[in-house]
């Protein structure tokens, strides 16, 4: 890294607050989950930013018999599986599984915010520290280990503040910007509607005919009335890829609105093209249709000679004299053809396929020859129109894009906000919190008793007399055990019995100091 602000430093992040991560109760035992008022975080529910809602919710009884802890809010939230890095601030008193790092922040040596926004910086950093196979995963030693530029805690704070401002911006713009594909789409089949309803070119027909003297009318029928649909692999067997050459271009490749990526196509060999190209060669007016996987996307093949279809889509070719390629390739491509295709289905299965016998039938108008050729030109020109309106806001998208990195960067290379030589260095702070800690007399031990053979039987009438008889009101579980010679098993049962009694001995809550659950005794 380039040489820090002055005051700043590189410093560890177990340096900058307490570290832990949770835990998952059983999933066999439902007394653990079912009626669970404990919000149960996993990364799915992380969301870079303020986490106040849970998918999942544990009881009591599966948090105490869990690693799992209760979490305050203001609690950051650190990914260590899979999606290594993704954030999260507590909004809510929650629990989490394993996968989840958590921090309480040491106050007076880091801003919550600050240590947030450095973390979302240094994702990448992370990433790259991750190990494992299919799902990289990192632990909390390394996490701890890592470490990021400190700054000065005012300057930290006012770090944060000007993040907060800008990246709230950003974010806005972000918000803004998803309203424009929705609105290009709708225009677009606007468009569509229009031209294939009459409605575009009304005044067309009204000064042609008029000139002409003709009458103008529409033809209707059904789709193989004016087109064949060729199954371009109808034995539907994959074929070998064994030292495959030739691109096999599925449903998979398709790519916007009339694009491939050829590049992404397993390669088949020059056998089974061969094959193909004899029983149907492929025309550059042909309209290839998905109908596999996803529906509809109709487009011409690419302008490249050498590639087969698979069997997950239909190559639809015009009948000459009867309708004009580009006319039926923009009418295929309106939002209720693929409805109507999707009621005729009529299919409940995982991946719905379109037979050939329903898309032969998919209702089909047109208009004179002349009029399609008008209709093509007008629907060409306003897409331009909107195909400029997409480049426009691609090019916003990526600049709003690289905004946040950007700005992070320049934030933890204290280029944000000025400096101020009052502030307090991070060294010294962070020198005199370590100091302050290692003064601090170290808790003592717990007694260690030996542990005396496994009672055949233990009643809660004893639980409670060794509650009684305990030296201190507030006690963990650990040490009432330490009082008691009975197994686990049966004392966690027989408090948790005791616990839901009308008038209990004791009562359960979490200790924050300790970040742990421990019990009260509710009187001798």
């Amino acid at each position: 890294m380039s040489e820090l602000p002055d005051g700043w430093i590189m410093a560890p992040l177990e340096d900058l607050g307490n570290w832990g991560s949770g835990g998952t109760p059983k999933k066999t035992n439902p007394r653990f989950y079912v009626n669970g008022t404990i919000p149960w975080l996993v990364i799915g529910d992380l969301n870079d930013g303020v986490v106040t809602y849970a998918q999942t919710h544990i009881t009591e009884e599966g948090l105490f018999n869990s690693s799992a802890q209760l979490l305050p809010p203001k609690t950051l939230l650190v990914a260590m599986y899979g999606s290594i890095g993704k954030l999260g601030i507590t909004g809510i008193t929650c629990a989490t599984n394993q996968a989840i790092a958590f921090c309480s922040t040491y106050q007076e040596v880091i801003e919550l915010r600050y240590l947030f926004h450095a973390l979302k910086n240094s994702r990448d950093t992370l990433v790259a520290k991750g190990k494992g196979g299919a799902q990289q995963n990192i632990s909390q030693t390394i996490l701890k280990a890592h470490q990021i530029p400190l700054a000065p805690l005012n300057e930290q704070k006012r770090i944060a503040d000007k993040l907060d401002v800008m990246l709230a911006r950003v974010d806005a713009c972000k918000e803004r910007l998803k309203r424009i594909p929705p609105i290009l789409k709708r225009f677009r089949q606007a468009v569509l509607a229009a031209a294939t309803s009459g409605q575009l070119t009304e005044d067309w027909r009204t000064k042609h005919f008029k000139e002409s003297g003709s009458n103008n009318h529409k033809i209707s029928g059904k789709l193989v009335d004016f087109a064949d649909v060729i199954d371009p692999n109808p034995s539907h067997r994959y074929p070998s890829y064994e030292s495959g050459t030739i691109p096999l271009l599925a449903t998979e490749q398709m790519s916007g609105l009339d694009s491939w990526n050829i590049s992404s196509a397993k390669l088949t060999t020059s056998k089974f093209y061969e094959a193909r190209k004899a029983s149907h060669d492929f025309l550059n007016d042909d309209i290839i249709f998905a109908r596999k996987g996803r529906l509809g996307l109709a487009r011409n093949p690419p302008q490249n000679s050498c590639y087969v279809f698979s069997h997950t889509v239909f190559i639809i070719r015009a009948k000459v004299g009867k309708i004009l390629p580009a006319y039926l390739l923009w009418f295929l491509r309106q939002e209720w053809c693929i409805e109507w295709l999707l009621l005729e289905m009529n299919s409940n299965a995982g991946v719905p396929t379109l037979g050939k016998s329903v898309m032969e039938r998919l209702p089909v108008q047109i208009p004179s020859y002349i009029e399609q050729e008008e209709i093509v030109r007008r629907i060409e020109n306003l897409f331009v129109y909107s195909d400029r309106l997409e480049a426009r806001y691609q090019a916003a998208r990526t600049k709003i894009e690289r905004l946040t990195p950007v700005l992070l960067a320049k934030a933890f290379r204290g280029e944000l906000v000025p400096q101020d030589p009052n502030d307090e260095p991070a060294s010294s702070l962070l020198e005199r919190i370590r100091a302050e800690r290692a003064a601090q007399p170290a808790k003592a031990k717990k007694a260690m008793t030996p542990r005396k053979p496994a009672m055949t039987k233990m009643t809660k009438e004893s639980v409670k007399e060794v509650i009684r008889q305990l030296p201190k009101d507030k006690f963990s579980f650990d040490e009432l055990r330490e009082n008691l010679t009975g197994d686990y098993d049966s004392l966690k049962d027989i408090l948790f019995t005791l616990l839901s009694e009308a008038d209990p001995v004791l009562t359960q809550v979490f200790d924050q100091e300790e970040r742990a659950m421990c019990f009260f005794r509710a009187g001798k």
